[in-house]
């Protein structure tokens, strides 16, 4: 399903009476087009002069990216609403998700009959359902021993990253390219250099329709033919 605003603040305010009593506080909720995370919480953190630490303008961020049951929407909102639970209530955890997080989300889990998770991974087959076609900026490393990646440069940092792809530790070259396939829509957009291993076979496939990228001076472009 493709949640919507109204469904999920209507889940919201359930969830909210249900599993927390009603102590949550209401928090804005916006639909994110965002492929790498399935929910988010968001919030403004301060110190105070006696180095205590506040939270607020919390908003929970749910994306419609991803091709999930109502079941495992439900779970990720409530996986946000534990972090707002904690955050709120200034409540110290050992991590992110850590002992805490995990005692609620069990608990939540074993009173509901949810299956609350500390993260989604997509599985194969959701990754080759996602056929839409989207423009990568697509940079290919190899390295010394003739093994190959690839790095999908977020346009913001196709410059930075064009520079600094040639050193990163054991590649002796690279390679840009511009393509649209969907196979690529399951990597995500790199900010930091980062490399993702490639079978030479896979790749060599999924190249068949790349146009190379080539850069003069403050310009980088498709090459002509």
């Amino acid at each position: 399903m493709k949640p919507t605003k109204e469904y999920i603040e209507q889940k919201f305010r359930d969830f909210n009476q249900m599993c927390f009593e009603g102590r949550l506080p209401t928090v804005e909720i916006q639909m994110s087009r965002a492929r790498s995370y399935l929910g988010q919480l968001g919030y403004r953190r301060k110190r105070t002069l006696f180095g205590r630490t506040t939270y607020s303008d919390f908003v929970i961020r749910i994306s419609t990216q991803m091709d999930q049951t109502e079941a495992e929407v439900e779970d990720t909102l409530l996986h946000e609403m534990i972090h707002l639970y904690i955050a709120h209530n200034r409540l110290k955890d050992t991590s992110t998700h850590g002992r805490l997080f995990r005692q609620l989300m069990n608990e939540l889990n074993q009173r509901f009959q949810r299956h609350i998770t500390i993260s989604h991974r997509r599985t194969r087959e959701e990754q080759d359902r996602d056929t839409q076609q989207r423009l990568h900026l697509l940079c290919v490393s190899t390295w010394d021993n003739g093994q190959r990646g690839i790095t999908i440069a977020a346009k913001s940092r196709l410059f930075q990253l064009w520079e600094v792809m040639p050193t990163f530790p054991g590649v002796k070259a690279t390679e840009w390219y511009a393509t649209t396939d969907p196979y690529f829509n399951r990597f995500p957009r790199a900010l930091t250099p980062k490399i993702y291993r490639i079978a030479q076979k896979e790749l060599d496939e999924h190249l068949s329709g790349a146009r190379p990228l080539v850069r003069q001076d403050d310009r980088i472009f498709v090459k002509r033919k």
